[in-house]
């Protein structure tokens, strides 16, 4: 009987909700917002960095103190007008984002945390969109995950035999501001599957290689047609954006 190989797949609410935990239990009932999500609309990585205000008011009896709001990318900054709101009082949380560097879908937030809870946030704050590329920078570079330009993000690897070493390269290039380092995702392709990029750290404005390389230890119960999703590591965006798509005939 043949075995397949196994692969861990997550829906996308899944991989979502991984960046998506719970807000504190009655959380509306202390600290109110008009809005906890905004549509930017359409963005330009060619923009300079832009503002949104979420505006809320404390509706509980007693003051509530903000000791932290963390977001999910570093080309996001969000600050709060006073730590301490005071009951009916207002308060305005100011969302900072730089579009350079992020061309695509944006999904960005903001975790905001309070002593009433330093594990569990009070409120989640959401900014969406999307961001059209630079018109000076990667034009060669068709595909964006994050900061990485891709030329392709499908590997056709063709037919592959057991004990067979391979080495695949799709060109690539660093459109961020801070180093990147990429490699697959434990758990998120066969082991006989490595993933890198040539140089290993490919530095800001850098252009280099994404490589796959096969190392020849292909399951002997392995064969056909075969496609694998592979989750990269490294990129600060959500998991279901960050997928590279392997195919290959595997030949006994």
């Amino acid at each position: 009987m043949e075995l397949a190989f196994s692969q861990k797949v997550l829906t996308r609410e899944e991989l979502d909700g991984l960046m998506n935990p719970s807000t504190l239990s009655g959380c509306e009932k202390m600290l109110k917002f008009d809005s906890t999500e905004i549509n930017a609309g359409i963005m330009s990585e060619d923009d300079s960095p832009l503002s949104f205000s979420f505006k809320c008011k404390n509706v509980s009896n007693r003051p509530i103190v903000i000791t932290g709001i963390s977001t999910t990318c570093g080309c996001t900054d969000a600050k709060i007008s006073t730590p301490v709101i005071e009951p009916g009082k207002d308060a305005e949380i100011l969302f900072v984002f730089n579009p350079f560097g992020h061309p695509g879908k944006a999904f960005l937030r903001a975790f905001v945390y309070s002593s009433i809870s330093e594990k569990t946030p009070i409120a989640v704050l959401t900014v969406n969109g999307e961001v059209t590329p630079s018109v000076k920078l990667w034009k060669d570079y068709k595909f964006t995950m994050g900061t990485l330009k891709l030329r392709n993000k499908i590997f056709n690897v063709g037919a592959v035999k057991q004990g067979t070493k391979r080495i695949e390269r799709i060109a690539c290039a660093n459109s961020g501001s801070k180093p990147l380092k990429i490699s697959a995702m434990k758990g998120f392709a066969p082991e006989f599957i490595l993933l890198r990029t040539e140089p290993q750290v490919l530095e800001p404005s850098e252009e280099g290689y994404l490589i796959l390389e096969i190392k020849g230890n292909v399951p002997e119960n392995l064969s056909g047609k075969k496609t694998f999703k592979v989750l990269l590591d490294g990129l600060d965006i959500r998991p279901s954006e960050r997928m590279i798509e392997v195919n290959m005939e595997i030949v006994n």
